[in-house]
């Protein structure tokens, strides 16, 4: 990074519309400063200017304050380095990306085929492999979601206090609703108790929309129970249907994947298989034929591993040296379009440099 220094008042020439920009606008704020006036005016004047705050404590009156004013991301003490680093970098990437980032939604088939097991860790390697950009899961229930649970955290805020504030929304804002699940991944949990007038389809678009431009990656897990979320999916790139290799799960998948094709159109639809079993009764073609489309990836059953990952708030994608670990990965690196990094050595050495040059 080339860096500049600047003093307060030199801020009011930035804000001329003839000014020359800099990427990024970092604001230290720990000796007493306030906002100064000047960055709203920057702002309003060079929206793509990014701003960051270097702040002591997360204080409510300065973070309205600068989210008012358009700034882009707040950092409070203790600072690392890398996290800063990887800050600057999403703010700055986030400015040049000419696209929104990708969308995927996972929706059960039945209760109880592990679909947040699925989303949360699927997220977790999507962070893991993006970073430093972000990856967001939206756990879009209505009420009492898993995610929590499966990761360990306590989260303040939930889907429903974005939902309220559409109006408000901005990355700074945002920020501050979501909880952090793995280095690169945050969670926009569901709500402890069901809101009393339930999730409005046209705010969920909103909402959706708004977390492409901001994350890399979104995964979102769908409720199977409230029809009105069906509603609210224009803006996902895939909606994966979990299934596994039971009849009833097996039916169900079937008339779920027929009214999503219905509504979104074929080539949105996939389909996963979890707790794979080869000696099932049920074969896996069998379930393609019932659900209309071909499987994208299967998850084997390793009921073990995932008890002690529930049991520790953790999600199964962050450890290695077992199958389902792997698989999760295995699918995320699809998902991202990217190789793993081990293929991607191998690939690059002589032998690949001569196949690729005969190709």
């Amino acid at each position: 990074m080339q860096v500049s220094m600047a003093d307060v008042p030199q801020l009011a020439s930035l804000g001329s519309a003839t000014a020359v920009q800099p990427d990024v606008l970092l604001l230290d704020l720990r000796n007493g400063y306030g906002l100064p006036p000047a960055v709203a005016a920057l702002k309003r004047q060079h929206p793509s200017t990014a701003v960051l705050l270097l702040v002591n404590s997360l204080d409510p009156a300065l973070l309205l304050e600068a989210m008012r004013a358009g700034v882009n991301e707040v950092v409070a003490e203790p600072i690392d380095h890398e996290e800063l680093a990887a800050t600057i970098h999403r703010v700055v990437g986030s400015r040049s990306q000419s696209e929104p980032g990708r969308v995927y939604g996972f929706i059960g088939a039945k209760g109880g085929v592990g679909t947040t097991t699925i989303a949360v860790n699927i997220a977790t390697s999507l962070g893991s492999i993006s970073k430093p950009e972000r990856t967001l899961m939206v756990e879009l229930h209505s009420t009492a979601g898993d995610a929590s649970l499966l990761t360990g955290v306590e989260p303040r805020f939930s889907i429903v206090d974005a939902l309220d504030n559409t109006h408000r929304l901005d990355a700074v804002y945002f920020s501050n609703l979501v909880t952090q699940i793995a280095p690169s991944t945050d969670l926009l949990s569901s709500p402890e108790r069901p809101p009393s007038s339930g999730l409005d389809a046209q705010r969920m678009k909103q909402i959706i929309a708004f977390a492409s431009t901001v994350y890399k990656h979104t995964v979102i897990d769908i409720s199977r129970s409230d029809l009105s979320i069906l509603d609210a999916l224009d803006q996902v790139n895939t909606i994966y249907v979990v299934a596994n290799q039971e009849l009833a799960t097996v039916k169900s998948a079937s008339r779920l994947s027929n009214m999503l094709r219905g509504r979104y159109g074929r080539e949105k639809i996939g389909l996963v298989l979890s707790r794979s079993d080869r000696d099932a009764d049920i074969s896996q073609a069998d379930v393609e034929k019932a659900a209309g489309c071909s499987v994208a990836h299967t998850f084997p059953s390793n009921y073990r591993v995932a008890l002690q990952a529930l049991n520790k708030g953790r999600p199964v994608a962050l450890d290695n040296h077992n199958d389902l670990s792997a698989s999760f990965k295995r699918f995320a690196y699809h998902l991202a379009g990217v190789r793993p990094a081990r293929e991607t050595a191998r690939s690059t050495g002589l032998f690949g440099r001569l196949t690729h040059s005969r190709s």
